[in-house]
């Protein structure tokens, strides 16, 4: 293995993080008005350090070359956990969090979970909460995406990279060169973006600062908001109703928004697609219907605060614009399955993906055919396309280990002294990268135990990039070969 090709990747990520850093220094400075000391300490050094570090391995320690499959795997899984910590270095120096809370934080942005440690929004300043949703934005198509498309030294590499990044059990690509397929995607991130914050600012008629915040959480799915009460807090219908929209169409496979342009009766015969509508449509019917009879006496403010939450929770954005913990049984064990399921692959929601889900229903439908006529020959299709037995065994796999994971760690929580429910939605909410659980971190994560914030931060880490491509790193096989 090439450790100073692995250097020289996560160095050339970090060097540019560090230049990203440039967002919330200007926001800081209009606010302040002057390079303060807060601005030197919360920004301008932070910058410095992340760049510096990352031109040293860049230039000096790394070198460029072939980036192969097992270089690939390790610049994925230490690159992300590079961006968390040194992206947790403002929370760090401004003081409003400490070292665990921090990198908590700034991991819990950067894979898009939205799980907090800060009990009081009012009490941050603003360039903190802009980079918070910032580093939600960067994570939401990929922080490796984002530099595969930006930077010319990964060349040919990158089809390593992308292959460990895009989430979803199978890449599928725009174009055949995966530069060109990065910046397609990434285009199309930002013209969504930019069309919600529109939406929000003229529309909805929220503030800019507001709008670009929201928007920058949304089309990641990842549900930071700058308002303590969340989206609720707003008490706006209409913007309600923009982010529900555009929360429905970042849980979409991306590859769809651009057969929207070329093709769009693939988008309608798409079969995973319609699964992520039957299952939207018939969660939101359950919830409803169960939050008409027990919650509110209005049909439209049941549809208007289920459907948001269900919307949100399937779409693992983890945005509240009501107090779901206090529904009644049945809705929050809907919203609870949902953190399983997940958007489509390919979009940047989180969780075991729509694809999934129905590519396993398909092979236990498969199965027992089999078991009634057990000469009979079937083939697994998904629309008119088959499954190879690979890709089936792939994604079995990749469900038991997801739920191991689940099973291991709400264990891990629930000993640490966090009560059943508390430790089983945290883990589903992290591991997903949901952000919001039940009962004690249905508000914020602030009162869990540092080891168990550490337990959390790593599910995200593990649950972003989708598993394997970090238990990989735990054989010694693989650092053997």
């Amino acid at each position: 293995m090439e450790v100073k090709i692995i250097l020289g990747g996560i160095g050339s990520i970090l060097t540019y993080l560090g230049i990203l850093m440039i967002v919330p220094l200007a926001m800081a400075l209009y606010d302040e008005g002057a390079v303060s000391r807060f601005v030197i300490k919360t920004w301008i050094i932070p910058l410095l350090i992340t760049t510096t570090i990352g031109v040293v391995l860049k230039n000096v320690v790394g070198v460029e070359g072939v980036i192969k499959r097992r270089e690939g795997f390790v610049i994925v899984a230490f690159g992300w956990l590079a961006v968390a910590a040194f992206g947790a270095l403002p929370y760090l120096f401004s003081a409003t969090l400490g070292p665990e809370d921090a990198f908590f934080e700034s991991m819990s942005g950067f894979t898009t979970t939205g799980s907090t440690v800060i009990p009081d929004l009012m009490l941050v300043d603003r360039s903190i909460l802009l980079w918070r949703s910032f580093t939600q934005w960067l994570g939401g198509m990929g922080v490796i995406l984002l530099f595969i498309a930006i930077l010319p030294t990964f060349g040919v590499a990158g089809s390593q990279l992308f292959d460990r990044e895009f989430p979803g059990p199978m890449s599928e690509r725009i174009r055949p060169r995966v530069q060109v397929t990065a910046r397609m995607l990434w285009s199309m991130y930002l013209i969504l973006t930019a069309v919600e914050i529109l939406a929000l600012f003229f529309a909805a008629k929220m503030p800019l600062y507001d709008s670009f915040c929201t928007a920058f959480c949304t089309m990641p799915t990842g549900g930071f908001s700058p308002h303590p009460e969340s989206i609720g807090g707003y008490m706006n219908p209409i913007a309600e109703l923009i982010i529900v929209v555009f929360m429905f169409l970042a849980g979409m496979n991306f590859v769809l928004h651009y057969s929207l342009i070329r093709n769009p009766k693939k988008i309608t015969s798409n079969k995973e697609f319609q699964v992520y509508c039957l299952l939207l449509v018939i969660a939101i019917a359950i919830v409803v219907s169960d939050l008409y009879i027990h919650e509110f006496a209005s049909l439209p403010d049941a549809f208007r605060y289920g459907g948001f939450q269900v919307v949100s929770f399937m779409t693992t954005t983890g945005f509240v614009t009501a107090d779901y913990n206090a529904w009644s049984d049945l809705s929050k064990i809907v919203l609870f399955a949902l953190m399983f399921i997940g958007g489509c692959g390919g979009s940047t929601g989180g969780s075991i993906k729509v694809i999934r889900i129905y590519v396993l229903l398909k092979s236990i439908k498969q199965r027992i055919y089999q078991i009634l006529y057990p000469h009979a020959i079937f083939v697994l299709k998904t629309g008119n396309k088959p499954i190879s037995e690979d890709i089936v065994n792939s994604i079995s796999a990749f469900f038991i280990a997801y739920i191991m994971i689940f099973a291991v760690c709400s264990i891990a929580m629930s000993a640490i002294g966090l009560d059943m429910v508390s430790a089983a939605s945290s883990v589903a909410a992290t591991l997903g990268n949901v952000g919001p659980g039940f009962d004690l971190v249905s508000l914020d994560y602030a009162s869990v135990p540092i080891i168990g914030k550490i337990i959390l931060a790593l599910c995200m880490w593990v649950g972003r990039l989708e598993l394997f491509t970090v238990l990989v790193l735990l054989t010694p096989a693989f650092w053997r070969a």
